[in-house]
């Protein structure tokens, strides 16, 4: 596969921009908060090189054409605030990701973010389907799921190993069919 464009997205408060090293002082901050880690497969980063070998990896994977990687900055303080994913897969369909600073939590930053990236997978990728995963008792991701209007589709059991232990994900979707312009609309209100 091709490097895909990662053009510049905006809603109404977040610019997302193709992820750069640059961002590595802010994205360690986020990285590194035991509490971003509880419910995902990756450890808590101990340090800035971590970081920057997670963000090299992410960056060789998006010139793979493997996924699509965003900064989250907020247009106020332009701070990077985090991450949001769209890890492409066969036959016109894609995999959504984000991971947001603690202190912006309970705020819709994931829900604004990735609801731009879900339009911007429909109209300018073409893609039929977009999915996200959570751990099964991840309650904050599962609802940022739902506000999405993805659909729950089932549970894959033992899915991802989480500091040492196998646990269940929760797969959600939605389809380019049920994704109208109301849902476009919304980001930039």
């Amino acid at each position: 596969m091709n490097a895909m464009p990662c053009p510049d997205l905006e809603t109404r408060r977040l610019l997302l921009r193709k992820l750069s090293l640059a961002d590595v002082d802010d994205l360690f901050q986020v990285f590194s908060d035991e509490e971003a880690t509880v419910y995902v497969p990756r450890n808590k980063h101990v340090d800035k090189t971590e970081t920057l070998n997670h963000l090299k990896n992410l960056i060789k994977r998006m010139d793979e054409g493997k996924t699509l990687v965003w900064s989250v900055v907020d247009k106020k303080d332009k701070r990077v605030i985090g991450t949001v994913n769209l890890y492409l897969k066969q036959d016109r369909a894609a995999s959504i990701g984000a991971v947001i600073c603690r202190e912006r939590w309970g705020k819709g930053i994931a829900t604004e973010a990735l609801r731009e990236v879900i339009s911007f997978g429909f109209d300018q990728m073409e893609l039929i389907r977009i999915e996200g995963k959570c751990e099964s008792n991840h309650a904050a991701s599962e609802k940022v799921l739902k506000k999405l209007g993805m659909t729950y589709e089932g549970t894959l059991r033992k899915e991802v190993i989480i500091n040492g232990i196998p646990r269940d994900v929760k797969v959600y979707s939605v389809l380019i069919d049920e994704c109208n312009a109301s849902f476009r609309d919304v980001s930039m209100r």
